[in-house]
C-alpha cells in the first residue's frame, strides 16, 4: 500500500463518474471533446500504474493473468473502436473496495503522505471541473470557444503563468479562475513541502 495506490483509487472512481457524464452530453459538443482529453490523461496515468505494478510484481505472469490484463484494458483511451472496454475500470474499483481496510490502516499510519495524495487528487479534480465549467459558461460569450482553448487556459491559470491570451469575461468564469489560481498556489506549495520532506529524509 502506498500514496500512489490512494491516488489511483480516487482517480479510478472519478474516471467512471467522468465517463458516465458522457451519456448526457452531445457527442459533437466541445465539452464532450474536452472530457475525452481528460480521459486520455487518465489513461496515461493508469497505464503508468500498470507498468509499475508489472515491474514490481514478483511473479509477472501471475499478475498479468489475474488482474494485470484488466488494468491494461482499462488504460486504453476512449476511442470509438474501444469504447466498450471502459467497463473494465469498474474492476479497479472492486479491487479497491476489497482492500479498503488496508487503505484505512495506511492512511491512519501515514497521515502526512496520505494528505499529499489527497491534494494531488483534489488538484486534478478541480482542474477538470474548472476547465469544463469555464468552457460551458464562456463558449458563447468569451474567447474560450474550444476544448483546446479551455485546456490551455486552465494550464496557464493553475500554473499562475497567466499569459492573458485566453480569459473569462463572465462573472462566473472569473470566479472559476479565482478558484483555479488558489488551487494552483496550494498545489505547488504542497509539492514543495513534499520535496523538502523527502530531501530531509535522504539527509538523515
Amino acid at each position: 500500500m502506498s500514496v500512489t495506490n490512494i491516488i489511483i483509487m480516487l482517480l479510478s472512481i472519478f474516471s467512471i463518474l467522468l465517463l458516465s457524464s458522457l451519456f448526457f452530453i452531445p457527442s459533437d459538443s466541445e465539452i464532450y471533446r474536452l472530457i475525452e482529453y481528460f480521459d486520455f490523461m487518465l489513461c496515461l496515468i493508469f497505464l503508468y500504474d500498470f507498468i509499475s505494478q508489472l515491474i514490481q510484481a514478483k511473479n509477472k505472469w501471475k499478475y498479468f493473468y489475474t488482474v494485470g490484463w484488466l488494468d491494461l484494458l482499462s488504460s486504453i483511451p476512449l476511442v470509438s473502436e474501444f469504447r466498450f472496454i471502459r467497463v473494465f475500470r469498474v474492476f479497479r474499483v472492486f479491487r479497491i473496495i476489497k482492500s479498503i481496510r488496508l487503505l484505512i490502516e495506511f492512511v491512519l499510519k501515514n497521515k502526512s503522505a496520505s494528505l499529499y495524495g489527497f491534494v494531488v487528487f483534489s488538484a486534478f479534480t478541480i482542474l477538470v471541473l474548472s476547465t469544463t465549467a469555464v468552457l460551458y459558461v464562456e463558449k458563447d460569450v468569451g474567447n474560450i470557444q474550444t476544448a483546446e482553448d479551455a485546456l490551455w487556459w486552465s494550464f496557464v491559470t493553475i500554473t499562475t503563468v497567466g499569459y492573458g491570451d485566453f480569459y473569462p469575461v463572465t462573472n462566473i468564469g472569473k470566479l472559476i479562475t479565482f478558484v483555479l489560481i488558489v488551487c494552483g498556489i496550494a498545489s505547488f506549495g504542497t509539492a514543495i513541502s513534499y520535496i523538502n520532506e523527502k530531501a530531509s529524509s535522504f539527509k538523515n
